[in-house]
């Protein structure tokens, strides 16, 4: 096995496992890709139209994958990625007057939350209102640990940073300070039990939620026009068109990611960007690592989709060799013809 720093206080096995080189085993259902808050008394309601835009430009941009035959499907594209497809995030939202509204990411609907009937079930009250009004993401574990297992810990920080970072992308200096966890402060903003309590969420037919980041946002925000374009527009290039410029002996750089990561393709990338930390580093530093090394990254990725004139795609799911595990890297693609 090679050196890891697996010993973090606080994981539960087998997550304390995500840096070593063990391959993550067969898959697990991974439980529902939206939560059902209407089965908690949670109604369909609007908020502001600039919240909805906000939320409809990270999640909802309008398009659909298309089959091998080029028929639409009933699967969104999204504009922030995330690692396998798995998509665990899901957004809530705190408006100024303390109203709990929860997204079905599936449907594209605000659900207000009943928060009298949440704590009659015995869920804790969230904190006292401060007036500020916060999108607050949570991912549901399941998502990414059906696939990747042990791996899983990393990638749920992982998408729900690159989700932050879109926030930022299309608000600029409209958005406020970041708080991110997990934390008891993030899990009392939204009033919702520990993950780890599943008893409480099943049985009012909701699938355990991890509240990982909150961040300030106007009451009514404004996303700007050139970045909420380009978001809706970004894709992340494809492995084959990363393995079509494959020729020669990639860069240095490129050619530790491909070996580390164990995916041939990256050898075709441009460049590469890559974040690491020291294998016996504390937790407390791969903890704030994890966080400030995606959010880097996401920044770099939509600001290429801003620019047009390359594309962007993110590489996880690295363990740990050396004295060093890589916790995340980017993998750029340029674009012949400019933008794409």
């Amino acid at each position: 096995m090679s050196p890891s720093i697996s010993a973090l206080p606080g994981l539960p096995a087998p997550l304390d496992e995500a840096p070593t080189s063990r391959l993550p085993a067969g898959a697990l259902p991974p439980g529902p890709r939206t939560n059902a808050w209407h089965r908690t008394g949670a109604v369909a309601d609007e908020p502001h139209r600039g919240v909805r835009e906000l939320v409809d430009a990270l999640w909802h941009p309008g398009r659909f994958h298309r089959s091998a035959d080029g028929l639409r499907t009933r699967i969104r594209q999204r504009p922030v990625p995330s690692a396998g497809a798995c998509y665990p995030v899901q957004t809530h939202l705190i408006d100024g007057a303390g109203t709990h509204w929860a997204v079905d990411h599936e449907e594209g609907i605000f659900r207000r939350r009943d928060l009298a009937a949440d704590r009659a079930d015995g869920w804790p009250s969230p904190a006292a209102h401060d007036g500020i009004a916060r999108v607050v993401f949570t991912v549901l574990p399941g998502r990414s640990f059906g696939r990747y297992r042990h791996r899983a810990w990393p990638l749920w920080i992982a998408d729900a940073a690159y989700a932050v970072a879109g926030v930022l992308f299309l608000l600029g200096v409209q958005a406020g300070p970041v708080e991110v966890g997990p934390s008891t402060r993030l899990r009392s903003l939204l009033g919702v039990p520990r993950a780890t309590d599943a008893d409480a969420w099943i049985r009012r037919g909701l699938a355990p939620e991890i509240p990982l980041a909150a961040i300030e946002i106007p009451h009514d925000p404004v996303p700007d026009t050139a970045p909420r374009r380009a978001l809706g527009a970004r894709r992340s290039p494809a492995t084959a068109e990363f393995g079509t410029r494959i020729g020669g002996t990639p860069a240095p750089a490129i050619e530790r990611i491909a070996r580390a990561s164990g995916q041939a393709w990256v050898r075709g990338a441009t460049e590469v960007h890559s974040w690491s930390v020291p294998v016996m580093a504390p937790s407390t530093v791969v903890g704030t690592a994890l966080w400030s090394a995606h959010l880097d990254a996401a920044r770099l990725c939509y600001e290429a989709a801003l620019l047009g004139d390359r594309g962007a795609r993110p590489v996880s799911g690295f363990s740990a060799t050396g004295d060093r595990w890589i916790l995340h890297a980017l993998a750029f693609l340029d674009s012949p013809g400019g933008a794409r």
